[in-house]
């Protein structure tokens, strides 16, 4: 059984299909509450009214109730009755499970429709209220998990590209974000002995590292667009010309793969890898500044540390 948070079920129309338990203690035999078939309605009215114990899915179905979640995504973001940090929850939760499911199986198309779902709603979400994004941010782990960077990143960089551009074009905003969830895919393909690490790779070991970008292209060939697959390649080139896998230049490198750059390595000195500390923010920020001199683009640098400043702390990360 796997505990739920039945404020997570947003869309009062649907239908649940999965059975809710709940125990009025962990040792007792957990008891059918709602079946299959309850609306959410009829859920939320009875949780209103009577005061229960904790509620369970059977661990089989839980995919059920995230699925559940995902298609409630657009209902959530203009609900205004639902807090801010309950909505960024919940966002973030489902972009992390997603991204987790992407990496197990980074060829199932079902697996790139949620993706693209869910880059979509974290877009429109940002779009609709710009404090979204710090406050998704705060949900961040200061351990580095792929699948929470790849999120973090994207968040990062849709908050960057609209300080930059402008809500702009959302399809296309909506595409650069994809290419920033997406980015490292491509180390699907990389032994897990050499991702994970804990000392100092060796040259060879860091040769095959490096072809992740080219990987994640190939893996995304034609599912994904061409903004996002842009984004997926060029995401560690340098604008001094010594970055990797094209050995791009300046103005060669788009302006999207320029600002994930950026984001991706922020997020990645910010939290805590297998053979590195998290730095804290202004560490950070100065080690991108005086160590990292010709990798990024300087205007977009400014930007980001401004885009930083107008974050509020809070004693996070960000």
């Amino acid at each position: 059984m796997i505990r739920i948070d039945p404020s997570y079920l947003v869309s009062t129309e649907k239908l649940i299909d999965f059975d809710i338990y709940t125990s009025r203690s962990l040792d007792r035999k957990p008891i059918l509450l709602f079946p299959e078939n309850t609306t959410i309605a009829e859920l939320k009215k009875f949780l209103r009214k009577t005061k229960t114990g904790p509620l369970f899915v059977h661990k089989d179905v839980y995919h059920r109730f995230e699925k559940l979640m995902e298609d409630s995504m657009g209902e959530l973001i203009i609900d205004a009755s639902i807090p801010l940090g309950k909505k960024s929850e919940i966002i973030y939760g489902c972009a992390r499970n997603i991204v987790k499911d992407v990496f197990d199986d980074p060829r199932s198309g079902k697996n790139l429709i949620r993706t693209q779902q869910i880059t979509g709603n974290m877009v429109r979400y940002a779009l609709n209220n710009l404090t979204s994004i710090p406050s998704l941010l705060k949900l961040g782990s200061h351990d580095y998990y792929t699948f929470s960077h790849c999120v973090n990143v994207a968040v990062f960089a849709i908050g960057l590209k609209i300080k930059i551009s402008g809500s702009g074009d959302e399809e296309e905003l909506t595409a650069f974000a994809l290419g920033c969830i997406l980015h490292d895919i491509g180390k699907t393909e990389i032994p897990d002995v050499v991702l994970n690490k804990p000392g100092k790779l060796t040259e060879a070991e860091f040769e095959l590292i490096k072809e992740h970008p080219v990987h994640g292209t190939k893996l995304m060939e034609g599912s994904a667009p061409d903004t996002a697959l842009d984004v997926i390649r060029h995401h560690h080139e340098k604008t001094n010309g010594k970055g990797y896998p094209d050995k791009l230049k300046g103005e060669e490198i788009s302006e999207n793969a320029k600002i994930a750059t950026i984001a991706d390595v922020y997020d990645a000195l910010t939290t805590n890898r297998p053979y590195s500390g998290a730095y804290m923010p202004f560490s950070a920020l100065h080690m991108m500044k005086d160590e990292m001199v010709g990798h990024f683009a300087q205007d977009k640098f400014v930007e980001f540390i401004r885009f930083l400043g107008g974050m509020p702390s809070n004693g996070q990360r960000i």
